[in-house]
């Protein structure tokens, strides 16, 4: 198969990670060999998720400032699927290693790295100057724009309508609805933001619990957690091909 790169975009605490890292699961169930990229230059938060480490060797700082004819070699394979690696910032490091990115760097980063694996998902940051997000975002083929329902959510919305518009990314994005916990009505969010939602994810009550854990959503299976990853299938299932998106 061609290999695709794949966004995951959103306002802060819209679900981008969780969703970053349950829909790599999804995908790398589906015998494809999935690379799953942080954007986070401060904090490597997706070994969280695994429950992983990511030694100082290896990680997103060396991917982006080592010129490796084996870019997977800076990868992390996950503990839960063979198929599935992720690149993040380091457990620990030092120096503000962050100043030093380059889109020209994270450019050549991300096109080597969709030689390597079928497939790249890429999560995003809120931050419209983060040059990992803006360059994934870019090149991405399809972008799952999250959205938890908050007067946030929609300021977000507003806030980042210039850039949709100047990267001609509007036609690319398909917008999720992550179930509210309460806090916003869902309908009212709806009404305010005006855009149609493709899928509509739901509320995962223990979700910080299993990520804390080191337990992807996708492998847990009490009753929230199944009805998040059936969803997930059918986004999996139309980026694999065989149905929408």
């Amino acid at each position: 198969m061609n290999s695709k790169i794949i966004a995951v975009w959103g306002g802060s605490n819209s679900g981008k990670s969780t969703f970053a890292t349950n829909l790599a699961c999804a995908l790398s169930a589906r015998d494809r060999l999935v690379g799953l990229i942080s954007t986070n230059l401060v904090f490597g938060e997706l070994q969280i998720f695994f429950g992983q480490h990511v030694p100082p060797e290896k990680g997103l700082f060396r991917a982006l400032s080592e010129d490796n004819p084996n870019i997977g070699e800076k990868f992390v394979e996950s503990g839960e699927s063979k198929n599935l690696f992720f690149l993040s910032a380091p457990t620990r490091y030092s120096g503000l290693l962050c100043d030093t990115v380059t889109l020209a760097q994270v450019e050549q980063m991300i096109n080597a790295a969709s030689v390597v694996f079928d497939i790249l998902v890429i999560d995003g940051a809120a931050e419209l100057t983060n040059p990992v997000s803006g360059v994934g975002l870019w090149l991405a083929e399809k972008i799952c724009t999250l959205h938890r329902p908050s007067i946030a959510a929609r300021m977000w919305q507003q806030g980042v309508s210039d850039f949709v518009r100047e990267l001609h990314i509007a036609e690319k994005q398909i917008h999720i609805l992550q179930a509210p916990d309460g806090d916003f009505d869902d309908q009212t969010y709806r009404e305010m933001i005006g855009l149609p939602f493709a899928f509509d994810l739901p509320h995962v009550k223990r979700a910080s619990e299993l990520q804390n854990a080191g337990t992807p959503l996708y492998f847990h299976r009490d009753r929230a957690c199944r009805y998040y990853g059936k969803v997930l299938e059918q986004i999996a299932d139309g980026i694999c091909g065989g149905g929408k998106p």
